[in-house]
């Protein structure tokens, strides 16, 4: 996981749900991997899919998984996997990035679904179902919030 600081740590729960689904206390890094070893919830997943506008099949791909396995796994109150648990942590400090970056909701949406120069071209939607894909997207991301990207 790439360096958070410890606002958007308080910033990616309230992302994925806030105190009611991650009952656990959360500080630090150290704290977000305890959760996910501990098991996530398909209702964390859930909240911040709905805060990234993704549809199903869209948080199944970055996932990795089948949106009927996302299915089984809600209705049955099983927690994700120790991977799917640190994937959903990265992507919601992605959004609490984009958020602190872009300010505007809408706006973070809108450059997310737009091809970047200073990522070949690409979307920065595509490459988030990679870590290298999602750490790429968090620093073009820093690099916009201090001036360093335009």
């Amino acid at each position: 996981m790439t360096a958070v600081r410890k606002t958007s740590v308080a910033n990616m729960v309230d992302l994925m749900g806030g105190p009611a689904v991650i009952p656990q206390l959360v500080h630090n890094e150290l704290d977000l991997l305890a959760v996910a070893i501990k098991g996530i919830s398909v209702q964390a997943l859930r909240a911040l899919q709905q805060r990234l506008r993704f549809s199903n099949k869209e948080i199944s791909a970055v996932l990795g998984v089948s949106e009927s396995t996302l299915a089984r796994r809600e209705q049955s109150n099983k927690a994700l996997t120790l991977d799917e648990g640190e994937k959903t942590i990265q992507l919601s400090a992605v959004l609490a990035k984009g958020l602190e970056v872009f300010e505007d909701e809408d706006d973070f949406h809108h450059w997310l679904s737009t091809r970047n120069v200073a990522l070949g071209g690409i979307r920065p939607i595509e490459l988030l179902s990679s870590a290298i894909g999602r750490e790429q997207v968090q620093e073009i991301l820093g690099r916009i919030q201090y001036g360093m990207y335009s």
